[in-house]
């Protein structure tokens, strides 16, 4: 955001445009990189690709800053920047991190090896010695996959926490210097490339898997394809997959699936597994699955347009008060405090609501997330208006490059209101995906980015309407060419006011939804594994032996 205001000079609204498709595009192109991992690819190809189309859009970055296309400066200093980025890589380089940042949130989350399976432990099993490397350990092998698991997870805070350090040590370091900044992410994504492909041979082959959102694409299709059928006249003839419940019938809800399970001649005996004519009973009854979380899932869209301010008005508004704080420092107070937030919740309130009401955990959580998004976006322009008020004070309200003579530390409380938004609703719409979608696993977080995004792509739309309003109401633009320009406190309150009816909206569907068809946590469903504890028959030592990852 900053990169495009202050160095290519662009106005607000462009610049606020820019970051919102670029982030809405990247969270809801995973729904698309998830299937393909299913179906073609698997994990570790996609990961390999995405690393690369990221740092190759990186690089393209590093080559369309200003310095390359004007010798006055490091600063576009035309009135009508936005022609000349036009013809420079950005736009090639913005494309690639849309898709290689898509391409990586998965891949990431599924080899981060935190799933592990274990041979179930006999009743009689005690504790034995088992050797990792150059360390031994006493633990029992039903205690295993709970130890490795822990250093493990260790493990990733630890270097979590060293990139952390770097980035903000490079940020500082590399001020104003953007060029510099993009090559540095370019050259660190490719030395991790590098260190992953060294243990490539080990990882074993890929397996691929049918896909939820697939079978439900199928279900519909071979629905409407029997549309002329009544599913009651064949309950004889109804199509099962070996190992399923022979038992399990179809429920009356959203009955014009049910049609995509019935078989209309003997031959349909003999299509093939997947194929766009027949499902089975299980397959129709995870599709309703899916389909019944729609009128939910709708609520969860103005938590993206939330979510988006963070990324877009709160830098400006950052940027443009004393550099006492710099921009870096308070994104990660953000993330800290998303973090705590979240963990909090989940020790002093979780247990509670759940031993009274497991079912409706996610959406009381979901629900504190939405009232803090009202507070966020008030503290937001009560700050905005002290920073427009210190401005006029002095004499500087009409200088676009002015700073507002107060401090950075006076965002802090919007900040770390939209990381408590984020750790409580962001956290509770994952939850609730995964006790309710089928593979929540996988699709869970899937799910989550993808109605940020969503609602992200909306925001454009939405900045679009407020400033319609403003002049046709008014006769002046709220959106203006810079943020000294522009009434971001009137703009915060219409957030305030979208939040509000959204609120309302929330708890008027909620409260109809139907929490009876929970399926589980997602760590109560079956693993990917990557190691096994396995015992020898003739010895009584215990080995990591090496499986196949998908």
């Amino acid at each position: 955001m900053t990169f495009l205001t202050d160095f290519w000079n662009l106005n607000l609204k462009e610049a606020a445009a820019i970051v919102n498709l670029q982030e809405g595009l990247r969270n809801m192109l995973q729904i698309c990189v998830a299937l393909c991992i299913d179906a073609y690819l698997g994990y570790r190809w996609m990961l390999i690709l995405s690393s690369v189309l990221y740092s190759a859009g990186l690089v393209l970055l590093a080559f369309s800053v200003p310095e390359y296309f004007f010798n006055n400066g490091k600063e576009c200093p035309l009135k009508d920047c936005f022609k000349t980025l036009r013809h420079t890589p950005f736009w090639e380089g913005l494309a690639l991190l849309i898709v290689g940042g898509a391409s990586q949130v998965i891949p990431l989350y599924s080899l981060s090896f935190e799933q592990t399976k274990v041979v179930k432990a006999p009743k009689d099993s005690g504790p034995t010695r088992v050797k990792v490397a150059c360390c031994r350990f006493v633990v029992k092998l039903g205690g295993w996959r709970q130890f490795l698991q822990k250093v493990i997870r260790w493990l990733c805070r630890g270097f979590l926490i060293m990139g952390i350090i770097t980035s903000v040590y490079g940020f500082l370091s590399f001020k104003n210097n953007w060029h510099q900044r993009y090559l540095a992410s370019a050259i660190a994504i490719v030395i991790g490339l590098l260190w992953f492909l060294c243990g490539f041979p080990f990882y074993g082959r890929r397996r691929l898997q049918p896909s939820p959102l697939l079978t439900m694409m199928r279900t519909v299709i071979a629905a409407l394809q029997k549309r002329h059928l009544n599913y009651q006249e064949h309950l004889g003839q109804l199509h099962r997959h070996d190992g399923e419940d022979q038992n399990q019938l179809l429920t009356d809800h959203l009955e014009m699936l049910n049609n995509a399970a019935v078989k209309e001649s003997l031959a349909d005996d003999n299509l093939p597994t997947g194929n766009w004519r027949l499902c089975s009973v299980k397959e129709v009854e995870q599709s309703k699955l899916l389909l019944d979380l729609i009128p939910m899932s709708a609520t969860f869209i103005v938590y993206g347009m939330v979510k988006s301010l963070g990324n877009t008005f709160f830098l400006e508004q950052a940027d443009s008060t004393s550099g006492d704080i710099p921009i870096i420092v308070l994104q990660v107070i953000k993330g800290v405090t998303r973090n705590a937030v979240k963990g909090g919740y989940k020790a002093v309130f979780a247990k509670r609501i759940q031993r009274m009401q497991r079912q409706y955990s996610d959406g009381v959580k979901i629900g504190i997330g939405m009232l803090t998004s009202i507070i966020c976006c008030a503290v937001a322009s009560s700050v905005e208006s002290k920073r427009l008020e210190a401005l006029r004070e002095s004499g500087l309200l009409n200088d676009p490059k002015a700073r507002a003579p107060i401090s950075a530390a006076w965002l802090l409380l919007q900040f770390c209101s939209l990381g408590a938004m984020e750790g409580l609703a962001g956290s509770g719409i994952a939850d609730f995906f995964g006790h309710y979608v089928p593979d929540s696993r996988r699709y869970g977080p899937v799910f989550t980015d993808t109605l940020a995004g969503f609602g992200i792509l909306l925001n454009i739309g939405f900045i679009a309407m407020i400033d319609y309003y403003s002049r046709f109401r008014y006769k002046e633009s709220w959106v203006g060419d810079s943020v000294n320009e522009s009434r971001l406190d009137l703009i915060y309150r219409a957030y305030v006011i979208l939040a509000i009816l959204n609120c309302f909206l929330y708890a008027y569907v909620s409260s109809s939804h139907s929490y009876d068809n929970i399926i589980g946590k997602p760590e109560d469903e079956p693993e990917i594994p990557f190691l096994e504890v396995k015992q020898e028959q003739e010895t009584v030592a215990y080995e990591l032996q090496s499986i196949p990852v998908r």
